[in-house]
């Protein structure tokens, strides 16, 4: 089984020490320090962790992908991440129509449908960039895990996202979140990755 428990812990151990790096030297808050003096700490946090969620958002994408289709070539075995996976390329079976060709198996007629969905997503997996709540979706809905529905989970990972592509594309940032803005929301989205992770393990473990 792909190890989605290594991915998580990968990631809180990531997220971990860039919170001791950049935002333990301003928590608890000191009315005293003013925003400049913390500002580019911030942004370097709010960057970095985005870029940690985006790579394991994606990780449990291409994970699921690689071992729904390969539970399903080696065992026949099927669950909604391969149903998903295919709906979500448009996959189209089409039936030879010629009486005087070799009859072929469903499986041979299937094959090359799923080994294009799995190419397809995965190039769609690697063009992403972003964990916004649009960006979620497409990660996830297509290897079937739903999207957490917890309203201070959905509204921290905005104002991440938010957050990345003001730092990130703006230069100079007249307005920093606090430090402890900061880490509240990260912690929100890693309780959200939590959550995913359970549900990618539970969608492998209907395979075994």
């Amino acid at each position: 089984m792909v190890d989605i428990d290594a991915l998580h812990k990968e990631l809180t151990s990531h997220v971990d020490e860039l919170t001791q790096k950049f935002l333990a030297t301003y928590i608890p808050a000191d009315p005293s320090i003013p925003p400049e003096s913390y500002a580019h700490d911030v942004k370097a946090y709010c960057m970095l962790s985005h870029a940690a969620f985006e790579e394991f958002f994606e990780g449990i994408a291409l994970s699921l992908t690689e071992y729904a289709t390969n539970k399903w070539l080696a065992e026949r075995k099927v669950n909604d991440i391969l149903i998903a996976l295919l709906c979500w390329h448009g996959a189209k079976m089409k039936i030879g129509d010629d009486e005087t060709s070799p009859e072929k198996r469903p499986f041979e007629y299937l094959r090359p449908l799923v080994d294009s969905a799995k190419v397809s997503f995965s190039r769609e997996v690697h063009k992403n960039h972003g964990v916004s709540i649009l960006y979620l979706r497409g990660l996830l809905v297509p290897v079937g895990i739903e999207i957490p529905q917890d309203a201070n989970w959905l509204n921290s990972l905005s104002k991440l996202a938010e957050g990345r592509g003001s730092y990130a594309h703006k230069g100079r940032v007249k307005i920093v979140l606090a430090p402890e803005d900061a880490q509240r929301y990260v912690r929100d989205v890693l309780a959200l990755c939590n959550d995913v992770r359970a549900k990618a393990m539970g969608k492998m473990q209907e395979l075994e």
